[in-house]
């Protein structure tokens, strides 16, 4: 390989902003980590339960549940689980560490490759990157495979630039980094493919071949890392070939059931879906991308293609570095023939699982293709800068700053902020908040994971009772409830009903409402005081739109039996409270009743809560008690049901406002009389009850 003199950075200078880098990339990969993005998705959630199989002694090379998946990660997250417990942001903590380890590996790449510079810029433009900012900030195995490819890249390419490195110990740690990428995704053995087509491609160019000469120790150590680290996948793979490629195929455009029977238009349209990936429209899936976003939404898409164009001329020219160089190339000047291909072979060969596979563009597949984007942009990037610089069209300052920062580099810092503003609005701003990104990653189950804990440190777990069709097939349930996972709470199921405590027992159905639970309901024990908490919302990848994920109903003893007032067909309004908002810009008043029934109703009536001023009625709520999920049909007599109304006050309370709740019939809108109070006072023709005293202006 052609031998440029290349100047190594030894000032504080050269290294500051690779530091600088590195922080603003750790800094947009870990902040809030435990908190953003919500949930935890099912393939999340089945990597912590490895990791905790890890934990209990039971180790493997590949894990076989979720349709398998290489160890590597797990062995990460075990440590962390270890430490922060069974919780999202040990999972994901990992991610972002590996995320910001990668800033440093792609550094090392970009060095060895090219030069300082372009290793720095390159370090810039991933740590701004928002494909890579959100596959740092969720627990996939991918993310370990730039981070990888980048330290193989690196290794190597620093063998055959500096022949005293060729030496048996480095050629050896190449090797193994070479090995070692098979133990991280499933697209990870493609590195063979990289490496392969690379050492074939300038093994029969003439100005290229020279490159290969290498001591024949140091081409030992690589084989002997290689080899020594990937015998045992190999080992384990002669004995399970068909688990190890069983996703593949599930996902594979050759399958007639993905191509519908025209292969060749599938392969071509994947083939313009993964070439506008990068500026036009990106992957659509939530738990990777805000969906659609293409890799770049700025200038640094002009950059990625300028630098495919650099790399191809120089590839094409091949000797260039001994000729006079145009200047659109110049910041390829330190490079060479071998880097270049090599960088494009990276882009072209780590492409090949999204496009050769459903739902192209797919940014976890593609993954391994992220750092020869960067890489690019900052070859790109470096060109145009420094085709402006020979032009004098940079020298736009002088004196003290021009001595602390060029202009190239005040131009790109700029650039980098401004890509950086971006990432950090698209992502914290719009991603990490929009509730399909709580659907794809399944908050609900974080949610319903929380409910279940936190019930059964406070009662016991024999007290959760957990619809069966919720617990089932739910890895991110079983990962962040131990209490579940051992089998300690008491699934139920229509068809399998719970015997109920005594009276004075606390229970907590937790129930999917989608389907009926009546019986479930029903088991609760008798004479118990229900109230409902409704859960989030959910939506799956296919459901057209979003269904409550779950609801929590509490019964509890009743601890008061008072009577406030009694309404036609013997209907109770035991007790209410009101709420005021909890400052004095929040103009929503809760309004909770507790009501029960002397005798079964068969109607469905509605409740509703007036709030009058001046004679009007301003504001008010209506509905079924308890969300409509305990309708008065379902009342038992002996129960006591908790009844909560919201109501939004126009300019918040006023003195003199009033308050009255009733009930009336939902086909003609009568209301139901007051039959008598609670004050034993003869009750005039009234169908509502007077809760003015209630009222309290909120707290400043």
């Amino acid at each position: 390989m052609s031998a440029h003199p290349r100047r190594r950075p030894a000032r504080w200078r050269d290294w500051l902003p690779f530091l600088l880098v590195v922080v603003a990339g750790a800094a947009l990969r870990l902040i809030h980590i435990g908190d953003l993005p919500p949930g935890l998705y099912r393939d999340e959630a089945f990597y912590g339960l490895d990791a905790l199989s890890i934990l209990r002694g039971e180790f493997a090379l590949y894990f076989a549940a979720n349709n398998g998946r290489e160890g590597m990660f797990m062995y990460l997250l075990a440590p962390a689980i270890a430490l922060l417990g069974r919780t999202p942001e040990a999972l994901r903590m990992v991610s972002a560490l590996v995320g910001v380890a990668t800033l440093i590996a792609i550094y090392a790449a970009g060095r060895a490759l090219f030069s300082h510079r372009i290793g720095v810029l390159g370090a810039a433009i991933l740590a701004v990157t928002f494909w890579h900012v959100a596959l740092s900030r969720v627990a996939f195995r991918a993310i370990l495979l730039p981070f990888w490819v980048c330290v193989a890249g690196a290794l190597f390419f620093a063998l055959l630039r500096d022949p005293r490195a060729a030496r048996p110990w480095p050629a050896l740690l190449a090797g193994a980094a070479f090995g070692l990428t098979f133990y991280t995704y499933t697209s990870g053995q493609l590195i063979a493919v990289l490496f392969i087509g690379f050492l074939a491609l300038v093994a029969v160019a003439p100005a290229m071949r020279n490159s290969l000469r290498l001591p024949r120790a140091a081409w030992l150590g690589l084989l002997a890392g290689a080899v020594l680290t990937l015998a045992p996948l190999a080992l384990w793979l002669l004995r399970h070939p068909d688990l190890y490629f069983a996703r593949a195929g599930q996902v594979s455009i050759l399958s007639p059931e993905i191509n519908y029977g025209d292969l060749p238009g599938t392969l071509l349209g994947n083939l313009l879906k993964a070439a506008g990936m990068v500026a036009w429209q990106g992957d659509r899936i939530w738990r990777h991308n805000l969906s659609l976003r293409p890799v770049y939404t700025d200038w640094l898409a002009a950059a990625f293609f300028i630098g495919v164009a650099a790399c191809v001329w120089r590839v094409a020219r091949g000797a260039i570095a001994t000729r006079a160089k145009p200047d659109a190339i110049a910041a390829l000047s330190t490079a060479s023939p071998q880097s270049a291909s090599f960088v494009l072979l990276w882009l072209v060969v780590f492409l090949a699982p999204t496009i050769l596979a459903e739902d192209t563009p797919h940014y976890l597949r593609a993954i391994g293709a992220l750092p020869a984007i960067c890489l690019l942009a900052a070859v790109g990037m470096e060109a145009v800068l420094s085709w402006l610089s020979r032009r004098g069209l940079l020298n736009f300052y002088t004196g003290p700053l021009r001595r602390a920062i060029s202009p190239p580099a005040l131009m790109a810092t700029l650039a980098l902020i401004v890509s950086g503003v971006n990432t950090v609005n698209d992502y914290f701003g719009v991603y990490a908040r929009h509730p399909m990104t709580a659907y794809w990653l399944e908050d609900h189950n974080a949610q319903l994971a929380r409910e279940v804990n936190a019930f059964a440190q406070q009662r016991g777990a024999a007290h959760v009772w957990l619809d069966e069709r919720l617990a089932a097939n739910n890895p991110a349930l079983r990962f962040l409830s131990p209490m579940v996972e051992a089998g300690l709470v008491t699934r139920v199921a229509p068809d399998a009903l719970p015997v109920a405590p005594a009276n004075d027992a606390d229970v907590l159905l937790l129930v999917d409402p989608n389907h009926d639970w009546a019986a479930l309901r029903e088991a609760l024990p008798a004479g118990s005081e229900l109230s409902v908490h409704v859960g989030p919302l959910a939506q799956g990848d296919l459901d057209p739109a979003p269904r409550r994920a779950f609801i929590a109903v509490r019964a509890a003893p009743i601890t008061d039996r008072a009577r406030l007032a009694t309404f036609e067909q013997d209907i109770v309004l035991r007790s209410a409270q009101v709420s005021p908002p909890a400052g004095a810009l929040n103009n929503v008043h809760t309004i909770t009743l507790r009501w029960s029934a002397l005798q079964p109703l068969s109607e469905d009536l509605a409740v509703f809560a007036h709030w009058v001023r001046d004679g009007q009625l301003i504001a008010q709520h209506d509905g079924s008690p308890a969300e409509g999920y305990l309708p008065m049909p379902a009342w038992r007599a002996g129960d006591v049901i908790v009844d909560a109304h919201a109501v939004t006050v126009p300019a918040g309370y006023q003195p003199g406002d009033a308050l009255r709740v009733g009930i009336y019939r939902r086909e003609d809108s009568r209301r139901l009389r007051v039959q008598s109070v609670s004050t034993g006072d003869s009750v005039p023709a009234m169908d509502w009850v007077d809760l003015t005293d209630l009222l309290r202006a909120p707290k400043p």
